[in-house]
This record gives C-alpha cells, sequence and structure tokens, in this order.
C-alpha cells in the first residue's frame, strides 16, 4: 500500500485513530483521486483517520478486462451497492459527539472493498442451425449458436453448440454440463510467426468452430471405433445432463478477456474467450430450464474451466462443482516449458515463449496477480468445489523428460510430481477442503476422457456435492415493477431492493419510491398531500406497475386514548392503482414500535406489536381482501426485526451491538424516536427480500459479515409468520 505523505491539522485534540480496512481482490485495486492512497490488488490496506480534515474520494480500479460494478456491502462497509466513486469526509463530524468518538476510537474499523465483473454481451448470440442425431439408441437434439460480438484470431465468431438431453428437448429442465474441449495455446511474435503445440498452425484454433467442428468435438470424446466409451462426458450424456460445447477460437485457454491480441496480425484483434465463454454460459441458463451447473475441460479447457468458474464467484455466481482435467494453471508450469520447449519430446513447438503467450492471454495468463488455484485455496477458497485431475504419464509436464533441477530442490524426482506438488498442498492444507486432487500414476493426458477409474472418482466427487442438495446457481426469479411508498421506517428497505434484486438473481426488477417523513408518509397522508399523490399516480398512470407496496399507519381517534387504524387511505390507493392495471398486487410491511426506549425491556417493547399484529393488523389484511377479490394482499412483518434484536441485546446474544441507542454502527436504533441502526437495517432488508421474491436465504450468495446469523434470524421470523399472509413467491 502507498500511502504519501498529507499534512494534517488536528481539530480535536489527542486524537487517535479510526481506520479503513481496504480488501482489494484479485481483479482489481483501490486509489484515491488525490493519488495519496493506493491498494493494488489482491491486498489488504489499513488507512487511518485520524482529523476532521480528512478528505479522500476512492476510485476501484480494475485490472485490464475487467469492469468495476460496486462497493460491497456489509457491516461497518463504506459505500455498499455504490457504483459510483466513494467520497470520504470527516469535516460533517464537528460536533457530533457519536462521530467524534469513532474517530477518535483506534478500534472503530470500517471497510471498504470493490467489486469487479468480466463485462459481456448476449445480444450477439443467434441460432445458427439445429440438427437431431442418434447416438447410443437415443436421439439428441442440437441448437448451433454462434456470436457475433466477439471475433475470432484470425476470421470468423465464436460459437457454441448446446446438446439437449438424450430424447428431451429444449424445454426439459435438466442440468447443465459446460464442456471446454482442449487444443493447447498459441501465440504470434512480432514477425507474424506462430508458436503453438504439437503441429499446430495459426489457423488451427483461430477460426470459427462450425456446426460439425463441435460436433465433432463431442462424438469423438465419446465415441470409439463405434462403442462408447465409459468416460464422465458419456456418464453425463446417460443421466439426462444438457452439455454446452463452447468453442475456443482466440487460442487463448478460453480466457480473454477483451484485452489486445498480441501481435495479431488482424488490426485491433481481442481475446474475447472468457467473454464469450460467460456469454454462452449467461444465453443458456436464461433460455434454457437448469437446475445445476458444472463446468469441465480437458486441457486447454481445463484452464479455462477453472478460470470461468472464478470469474463468475466474482459476481457472486458458483457453479456447483468444476472439473479441470490436466493443464490447470499453476506457477509450477513456468520452469517446465522454459526447460523443455521446443524439445523434440515436448509437445512445445521450437520458439514458443510462455512470457508471449501469457502476455496475449492477459489477466489469466499474468500468474503474479494470484489469480490461480494454490494462491486462491491457500487463501481459503471454499465457494465453488474443485476437483482437479491429471495423469503421471502427461506430455504436457513433461513426464518423459530429465527432471528439472526446481523439483529436485524439493527432493522430488518426477516432472509431473512437481507440477502437481503445489495443487496437493494447498488442498491438503486447507481444513475441510471441498476440493480435491485426482492424480492418476497409470495414466497420461484428460484422464477423464478415458474409460479408466478417474470417472468414478468423479461420480463420488459429484455425488458427495449432490447429497447437500446443491440449489440453482443461475436460477432467475421473475422481477417485479413496483411502486413503493412510506415514510423514514419503510424507505431503508425499500431504497435496498435493487442491491439485493441484481444479487439474488432477480432478472427484471424495476422500482419508484416516494418517501415522506413520519405519519405523512402513511397512506391517506400521500394521497391527500397534491405533491406526493400526482408523482405516484404517474407512476400509475403507465398501467405497468405490478406490485404496489406501502406501510401502516393511518389513524382516527378511538374509544378513550386509543386511536384506530382506518383503512381509507389504503382504498384510496388501491382503487386508483387497479383502474390502471386490474393485475396489480398490493404488500403492506408493518415497521416496529417507535420510542424504543419508552418500554422497560424487550419484553414490554415486542408483546404489544405482536398483540397488534395479530389481532389488529391481519385483521385489516382480512378487511381488505374482502372488499377487493381476487386480489393479492399480502403483509411483510419486518417489525419483528427490532423485537428479535432487542432481545438478543439483552440476552446477551448480540456480539455485534453494544447499546439500545446510539451510533448507528453499533447500536439497534439511532434516536429516541427508534429510527434504525445499520444491524435492524440489514435485517430487515433480508426479510424484505424473501417476503417479495422468496429469496432462499440459506443459498442467498450474500453476507453482511456480522458475527450473528442475520440470514438465520430472517429466516425463522418469515418461517413462523402465518402463511397465509405470505405473499405469492413465498
Amino acid at each position: 500500500m502507498k500511502v504519501k505523505a498529507i499534512v494534517l491539522i488536528t481539530a480535536v485534540a489527542s486524537l487517535n485513530a479510526c481506520k479503513i480496512e481496504i480488501e482489494t481482490p484479485v481483479e482489481g485495486g483501490v486509489t484515491t483521486s488525490s493519488n495519496n492512497i493506493e491498494c493494488p490488488a489482491n491486498q489488504a490496506c489499513t488507512v487511518d483517520v485520524s482529523d476532521l480534515f480528512f478528505n479522500e474520494t476512492f476510485v476501484a480500479d480494475p485490472a485490464p478486462g475487467w469492469q468495476f460494478a460496486r462497493w460491497n456491502k456489509r457491516h461497518m462497509g463504506l459505500c455498499g451497492g455504490n457504483s459510483t466513486p466513494c467520497t470520504i469526509n470527516t469535516a460533517g463530524f464537528e460536533g457530533n459527539e457519536d462521530l467524534e468518538a469513532a474517530l477518535a476510537d483506534p478500534t472503530s474499523i470500517t471497510y471498504l472493498k470493490p467489486e469487479f465483473v468480466v463485462p459481456r454481451t448476449t445480444s450477439g448470440i443467434a441460432l445458427a442451425d439445429q440438427a437431431t442425431t442418434s447416438r447410443a439408441g437415443m436421439n439428441f437434439d442440437m441448437d448451433f449458436y454462434r456470436n457475433s460480438a466477439y471475433g475470432c484470431g484470425l476470421s470468423g465468431n465464436y460459437t457454441f453448440m448446446v446438446f439437449n438431453p438424450g430424447n428431451g428437448s429444449a424445454d426439459d429442465e435438466a442440468p447443465l454440463w459446460v464442456y471446454l474441449h482442449g487444443g493447447g495455446v498459441g501465440h504470434f511474435d512480432d514477425q507474424g510467426n506462430y508458436y503453438a503445440v504439437n503441429n499446430q498452425t495459426a489457423s488451427t484454433w483461430n477460426e470459427e468452430e462450425t456446426f460439425l467442428d463441435l460436433q465433432r468435438t463431442l462424438e469423438v470424446r465419446i465415441i470409439e471405433d463405434g462403442q462408447v466409451i465409459n468416460n464422465t462426458l458419456t456418464r453425463r450424456i446417460q443421466e439426462g445432463y444438457r452439455l454446452l460445447v463452447v468453442s475456443m477460437c482466440d487460442h487463448d485457454l478460453y480466457s480473454g478477456l477483451g484485452t489486445p491480441y498480441t501481435d495479431n496480425p488482424n488490426s485491433g484483434a481481442e481475446v474475447n474467450g472468457m467473454q464469450a465463454t460467460m456469454s454462452a454460459v449467461d444465453y443458456v441458463v436464461a433460455n434454457y430450464p437448469t437446475t445445476q451447473v458444472w463446468a469441465h475441460g480437458t486441457s486447454a479447457g481445463s484452464s479455462g474451466t477453472y478460470n470461468l468458474a472464478m470469474s463468475f464467484v466474482a459476481e457472486g455466481i458458483h457453479f456447483t462443482g468444476a472439473v479441470p482435467d490436466s493443464l490447470f494453471p499453476t506457477p509450477r508450469a513456468i520452469p517446465l516449458t522454459a526447460a523443455y520447449g521446443g524439445d523434440p519430446k515436448s509437445p512445445y513447438q521450437q520458439g514458443f515463449d510462455p512470457e508471449a503467450a501469457a502476455e496475449k492471454i492477459g489477466f489469466y495468463g499474468d500468474l503474479s496477480r494470484g489469480a490461480y488455484p494454490e494462491a486462491r485455496i491457500g487463501a481459503g477458497f471454499t465457494d465453488v468445489p474443485f476437483l482437479f485431475t491429471g495423469g503421471r504419464n502427461d506430455p504436457f509436464c513433461n513426464h518423459n523428460l530429465p527432471v528439472i533441477p526446481e523439483a529436485i530442490a524439493e527432493g522430488i524426482d518426477h516432472n509431473c510430481d512437481y507440477y502437481h506438488e503445489g495443487i496437493s498442498q494447498a488442498i491438503a492444507g486447507q481444513p475441510n477442503s471441498p476440493h480435491q486432487l485426482a492424480y492418476i500414476q497409470d495414466r497420461g493426458h484428460v484422464p477423464t476422457l478415458d474409460a479408466g477409474p478417474v470417472n468414478n472418482t468423479v461420480d463420488a466427487f459429484m455425488g458427495d456435492i449432490l447429497a447437500d442438495n446443491p440449489g440453482a446457481p443461475f436460477r432467475k426469479i421473475p422481477g417485479l415493477n413496483m411502486m413503493l411508498m412510506g415514510h423514514s421506517f419503510f424507505r431503508p428497505f425499500a431504497a435496498e431492493m435493487p442491491y439485493h434484486a441484481v444479487r439474488a438473481g432477480v432478472d427484471g426488477h424495476s422500482q419508484q419510491l416516494e418517501i415522506s417523513g413520519g405519519a405523512s408518509g402513511a397512506p391517506l397522508a400521500l394521497w391527500n398531500d397534491t405533491g406526493h399523490r400526482n408523482r405516484i399516480q404517474a407512476v400509475l398512470d403507465a398501467g405497468d406497475v405490478e406490485l404496489f407496496g406501502m406501510t401502516c399507519c393511518d389513524t382516527e381517534e378511538g374509544p378513550g386514548e386509543e386511536r384506530t387504524l382506518i383503512t381509507e387511505g389504503y382504498k384510496r390507493w388501491f382503487d386508483y392503482a387497479l383502474a390502471q392495471n386490474p393485475d396489480t398486487d398490493f404488500f403492506i410491511a408493518l415497521p416496529w414500535r417507535d420510542f424504543p426506549t419508552d418500554y422497560a425491556d424487550a419484553e414490554a417493547y415486542a408483546d404489544p406489536w405482536y398483540e397488534y399484529y395479530d389481532d389488529i393488523w391481519l385483521a385489516e389484511i382480512d378487511e381488505l381482501r374482502s372488499l377487493y377479490p381476487g386480489v393479492t394482499i399480502y403483509s411483510i412483518p419486518y417489525g419483528a426485526a427490532a423485537n428479535e434484536l432487542r432481545r438478543m441485546f439483552e440476552a446477551g446474544e448480540l456480539p455485534d451491538v453494544s447499546s439500545l441507542q446510539g451510533p448507528a454502527t453499533s447500536a439497534i436504533f439511532t434516536d429516541y424516536k427508534g429510527h434504525a441502526g445499520q444491524i435492524l437495517k440489514d435485517l430487515g432488508e433480508l426479510i424484505w427480500i424473501n417476503a417479495i421474491y422468496g429469496v432462499d436465504l440459506d443459498r442467498y450468495a450474500y453476507d453482511p459479515l456480522y458475527q450473528t446469523d442475520l440470514k438465520a434470524i430472517a429466516k425463522s421470523i418469515m418461517d413462523a409468520h402465518n402463511p397465509d399472509y405470505n405473499g405469492p413467491n413465498r
């Protein structure tokens, strides 16, 4: 980390320093617009903030080929969910006792982490051909696609083939097996000469793969001399998997991210292997009913498979499992290739330059970035289980050549043992690792394509994963167009719906938000305010609002000092919305009770809320349902979040909170009125995304990083909710 000298004038006497912890992934770093602070990729950096004159704008700095998506959203996270530069200015802390105390507290830590994605598009994908073939007593429908957005190294475009389940169709739901074939890697030099492996030329893997090419790619790997080979691909076909076979036409290990294709004679050429492969996966899971998604690559496709899985991990999408077979990325390949490239017994041609090939590939070719398996597993990666496979008699790790000095220095007497030792140590050193290495002593290159015992290892690996009933990593939840209106106890949750919709795989979520503080945010008050009513009606007038969400409560004077809940505001909005779109659904969300410190303890605070909810609130929902038969009306009990957090706090079960009322980062409520602290906001957001879209919180790839398991609490609240008052997605 680089921090340039900054002259600071301390306005608060004897301040220590709170801290900003910057965590950068391998895909990019963080700088500031002033250039005073720089945190490179794959680092943890600490910035001390010690006075009222700190004013820095943090900017995400993606590695070549990557694109900044957003700042990570988590407990004590800065700018979470935002996709713009993050400005931290402490000038506004002056005079605020809580903020000044946090500034002076060296144990006060906030976090900043960028998230990066691979930019890509499916807009150029079009169906180019279809056919049906018969093999092994089954009929297979084949759909061949071309992606005009990505050109090959020399001519044509990237393509892919979908092999639908045997005796099935494109409409059948099935697990997806993504297969990346082999083909080595190659590069041009500055004289236009091309160097690769074996007898390859520049044309071998730099031109479009046709329908017949991809059909043969699969057939030659599952049929030999008219007989079906009992290998990993064949077994998946027999089990009813849908296969996706992707082309490789930049000869880049499927790993190019849109960076320049070095020394290519075609001006402006790029390597697009990863973009095209991810786009193919995106397209297939969006257009074919898909459950689990696995990736399997052989030879060059092995590196591509690992890099493909990790590229989706950067977006929070986790393949069910992956099987890279031979030639997975490792720094141990460098001395092996350098020692024997061009040797007649080595696959690499005379003149092949591994550094030139790495430069061409770009990000994934630069092993110094720490994106390769040993480094990621050594850092604790467990999100996608990998089964790395390889054979001890593989010519690509120079099994038939003298042992290199680097291997001898480690006491290893075989080049292929040396090649596999790094990943072996990484897996062995990871407690309860989900990863495995199947290193086959009597096999050569790509053993999963042989009818050998490693295929049983693959089956067992998959069986262990499937025993846990994994979810569908790409399953999309249809999004809704929403109109949301309410007050300050409603706004934080409505405002974060777009973030969670993207993170949870909701496709097509959109919303408009209208907020007014306090009682003025209740339905009738918003109706009676001309400005608010006009803005909301303008949204409803489009006739495409599918879900209209609002909050509590309009009341009138009742017996004694009690106030009675009235439905007039709801009815006016329901009538207007249904006149514009008779298919509109509605939810009404009940927040927590205000003025929480007026209640002696958690029980005294929660009991009136539950009594009100069960006896009055649900009766209100029933009344509205009777007035609007056939209209979907449901309730979101997110006020229960405050009740449960307070109960846990008073029971000593909430280590993330130090006070009932105080700073947002360490209290349940921020003021006497009872506005939400951050932990209450984060818990309520989880309740909302589950209540509205039915997101499975056990599998939701989002972690707010509290010691307390907020997802489990949100799930328990919604599981306890009367199912008769849940929405249609739950």
